[in-house]
């Protein structure tokens, strides 16, 4: 395409741009027109890395529009049009750690914001999908993709593919090579799951044994009440922090079992801290009977 004089840095009139960028899959319903044939149809899309109440799904080959302004996407102050960037160890910026993210090499065309980190672009077209190789539940090698009730799909093993879908079915529904990663599919080592879930576990606990421990020593409730507080603000930050032993078991990973076992820490921390404070009630009855 030939360059078209704007007099705006920032605005490129491109040839395609060769870039790599992350997606979701999914199942959307789509009704069909007017034909006499009531009910709906299914089709598999692509849908935006991050969830966004007015990001919707595209095509293969597809021009992006802003959601917000009536303007021609992307524009210099704006956030709109399609977000990719240059370089694999620039996708972290776009959330290349959840394991049911798809990694997409698409070519950029049209209008291009070439920034400090990657590119906008008004035109896309996908070449290329690529899906993790281990299934975001258990962590071993995937075979199929797994089909949610809310339409995504996300990769699976054997065991926990519910409702498959083949990776052919949707090369050919989406018209384009979609693979597993050809990256090791390596969970972590049980010792090391066990690890990861007691470290989340003990440091609530001990914050609750200490406040109970203070709150018996000043014969005073309130040093309970602020390690509950505590225990609630590590509940809250808790995932940040474990983000520096990712390293050890791998970004994905991580973010996996994350993803698999928080809820359990959250009911057992709350199942000891309603245990705790009840056993320290029916001790200082006794205490002060």
């Amino acid at each position: 395409m030939s360059a078209e004089p704007t007099g705006l840095p920032w605005d490129v009139y491109a040839t395609p741009i060769r870039a790599r960028k992350l997606a979701r899959l999914g199942v959307a319903h789509a009704i069909p027109p007017s034909s006499g044939h009531p009910g709906t149809s299914e089709r598999i899309v692509l849908q935006p890395a991050f969830f966004r109440q007015l990001g919707g799904d595209y095509a293969v080959a597809d021009r992006a529009m802003c959601p917000l302004q009536d303007h021609d996407a992307p524009a210099a102050d704006c956030t709109c049009g399609f977000y990719a960037v240059e370089h694999d160890d620039e996708l972290w910026r776009l959330g290349s750690y959840e394991p049911e993210l798809a990694v997409l090499d698409v070519d950029l065309a049209g209008r291009v914001v070439e920034h400090e980190h990657g590119y906008r672009a008004s035109d896309q077209r996908v070449r290329r999908v690529t899906v993790g190789n281990t299934c975001v539940r258990c962590g071993r090698p995937a075979v199929a993709l797994r089909r949610h009730w809310f339409g995504g799909l996300t990769p699976a093993c054997e065991r926990h593919a519910r409702r498959p879908v083949a990776l052919d079915t949707v090369s050919h529904a989406l018209g384009v090579p979609v693979a597993f990663s050809t990256e090791d599919a390596v969970a972590a080592p049980r010792g090391k799951r066990l690890r990861f879930v007691l470290a989340q576990l003990v440091a609530p606990i001990l914050i609750l044994l200490v406040g109970i421990g203070l709150a018996f020593a000043v014969d005073s409730g309130v040093p309970l009440n602020f390690a509950q507080l505590g225990v609630l603000a590590w509940l809250l930050v808790g995932p940040m922090v474990f983000d520096h032993i990712a390293p050890r078991f791998g970004r994905r990973e991580t973010v996996r079992l994350q993803r698999r076992w928080s809820w359990l820490v959250v009911c057992v921390v709350i199942a000891c801290d309603l245990l705790i404070t009840v056993v320290a009630a029916l001790v200082w009855d006794a205490m002060t009977a």
